[in-house]
């Protein structure tokens, strides 16, 4: 019997793929729903955080997901009546008072650049999501699909640690320097604008219904939660036990005569009703004078106008912790710490869905291979899954 302790998705992730390598699990939720970050707080007309955003990045995480479970994510999404498509450009309002339509795609973003600001410009912005690209590729190393120790200077600059957002940015000669700027603050390390090199590569895709319409991203988790049940897993409140895998966020310790990483805030988070202007999709707005992402979605005729500002709420581990500096990242809880084994919104992959996919994949990889000297880990091309007989349904 294995305890993987938390409602979040990270740990709705690792017992999954535990349950898939054949172990009999427990997930302890401490009484939360499971998705913990989305339902373990409402916005102001009721609805869940997770309606937040319908934009998923990185699918490919999703995909690897349902197929380590013993399913196929375009088998689940149809069961829905779903499907995965492109999301349009992000409206970015620029502080000049400009909009720009950034597309994610790496020739229709060159060209909407160059068309705006000039073929230099869309030069200099493509050597920026390069550098970036090759943080990608480190990160992934380090934080994504192994957890490769950072001990040398060579490591740190290949993640983007000893240069800044505000070094990204300078490299801009228009108003989209912007851009990178939200991301961080300007002293950050570069790290902090991995997501430009992440939709560049990966895209932004919105799940779409059978009349073409966006769907909340969180639908997602509640297949996965589906999968829990079909693989057997048992879910309590409290399992009695110190649990095999942690993953409820948490802030590391830190001396008391050093600051430390606080978490994320949590989101401010308005609603409000307009008019409809006949707009089918959903639409994301950024404000970089405000500071703010809105996102307008056809409802009920009209468009519901979902604003999110991320620096007023109070902090919470379940978003993750602040990158300022590069120390803030070094500090982050290692999926792997002597005897103890965590994975998380606060893991240094990061906050994102598609981040704690991967850190949970990292911790199951160890605790199967603790447990039972096997390695499942992608790399060992002779591991085969367990056969697997469906279970009929979870515990309650």
């Amino acid at each position: 019997m294995l305890t993987v302790r938390g409602a979040t998705l990270a740990a709705m992730a690792a017992a999954a793929r535990l349950a898939r390598l054949g172990h009999e699990v427990t997930l302890a939720t401490g009484g939360v729903p499971l998705g913990q970050r989305w339902a373990s707080r409402e916005g102001p007309d009721g609805e869940r955080v997770d309606d937040l955003s319908p934009v998923i990045t990185l699918p490919a995480a999703w995909r690897d997901l349902f197929k380590k479970t013993g399913s196929h994510l375009v088998t689940a999404l149809n069961g829905a009546g779903l499907e995965l498509t492109p999301a349009p450009a992000t409206i970015h309002r620029l502080p000049d008072g400009s909009e720009f339509a950034l597309p994610a795609e790496r020739g229709a973003q060159h060209r909407a650049i160059s068309t705006a600001f000039g073929q230099p410009e869309a030069d200099r912005w493509s050597r920026m999501i390069g550098v970036l690209d090759g943080y990608w590729a480190a990160f992934r190393s380090h934080a994504l699909e192994a957890c490769s120790p950072i001990t040398t200077a060579a490591h740190r600059r290949s993640l983007g640690l000893t240069r800044t957002v505000g070094d990204l940015a300078s490299e801009l000669t228009s108003p989209l320097r912007a851009i990178p700027l939200s991301l961080a603050r300007a002293d950050a390390p570069a790290l902090a604008a991995l997501p430009l090199s992440v939709e560049r590569t990966f895209g932004r895709w919105y799940l779409v219904d059978s009349t073409g319409q966006p769907r909340r991203a969180s639908t997602l988790i509640d297949l996965l939660g589906e999968r829990l049940s079909s693989l057997g897993v048992r879910v309590v409140a409290d399992a009695g036990r110190t649990p095999d895998l942690d993953c409820l966020p948490k802030v590391p310790r830190r001396p008391p005569w050093r600051s430390g990483p606080p978490a994320n805030p949590q989101p401010d988070i308005t609603r409000k009703m307009l008019a409809g202007d006949g707009l089918r999709g959903a639409r994301e707005i950024v404000d970089h004078a405000t500071k703010t992402r809105t996102w307008l979605t056809p409802r009920n005729g009209g468009l519901l106008a979902t604003t999110v500002a991320f620096n007023g709420g109070p902090p919470d581990p379940a978003w993750g912790l602040a990158l300022r500096t590069p120390r803030d990242w070094l500090r982050r809880p290692p999926i792997v710490d002597g005897d103890r084994l965590s994975a998380s919104a606060c893991s240094p992959a990061g906050p994102e869905p598609w981040a704690e996919l991967s850190s949970a994949a990292l911790a199951v990889y160890e605790l199967h291979e603790r447990v039972t000297g096997g390695d499942a880990r992608p790399t060992n091309k002779d591991f085969r899954l367990p056969r697997h007989v469906t279970a009929e349904r979870s515990d309650p």
